[in-house]
């Protein structure tokens, strides 16, 4: 039987696990998680699929409430399950190795890379839009779509294939980089 303690934070993305290998997942995000992606649900079987929430931000923030939690199931659930943390950060690395050690079966578990071939192909203009906006300060961004259509419209004429602003923008909509609602536009590309 094994349990997934996941740095959803540090993975962004759980398209590319195999559910199908865990009873019980514990999922940690933090504030800018708003959206789970994930990939294939087992069906054949129940996966229970648990969201640990956490609302403050700082450096390591996440990581230190997941150490916490891995600890406080490593003390109430059975021997027989193993732990698999699900992270890039190498920071994990010392405490699967402790928990090795006192006795209980954990790894951890690299998530997957996206292949190239799965990436989505944005046109050469779309990605020097989006390489404009990126390091702009968030304040400094377009928030309404007016405002986002002039600034792309002002890029259009230094474009090498003189793309149209409409286009580029449906194409950042379309591949999901930017978002409209109510409030204006949210930017999914930066971090």
């Amino acid at each position: 039987m094994n349990w997934a303690f996941v740095d959803y934070e540090n993975v962004g993305s759980l398209e590319n696990l195999d559910i199908q290998k865990y009873d019980r997942i514990f999922i940690f995000c933090g504030p800018k998680n708003k959206r789970i992606k994930f990939g294939e649900f087992p069906s054949d079987r129940f996966c229970v699929v648990e969201f640990i929430s956490v609302n403050t931000t700082g450096s390591n923030n996440l990581d230190f409430h997941l150490a916490f939690h891995l600890g406080r199931f490593h003390e109430i659930a059975e021997r027989t399950i193993v732990f698999h943390i699900i992270s890039n950060d190498e920071g994990f690395n010392g405490l699967v190795n402790h928990l090795k050690t006192i006795g209980r079966g954990c790894k951890k578990v690299l998530s997957r890379p996206i292949m190239a071939e799965q990436l989505p192909v944005l046109s050469e203009d779309t990605k020097l839009v989006i390489n404009g906006l990126k390091p702009l300060d968030g304040r400094k961004r377009p928030r309404k779509k007016a405002s986002l259509m002039n600034w792309i419209k002002s890029r259009c004429q230094k474009l090498a294939n003189a793309t149209s602003h409409e286009s580029i923008y449906k194409e950042l909509l379309n591949m999901e980089y930017v978002q409209e609602s109510d409030s204006g536009i949210s930017y999914k590309f930066i971090h």
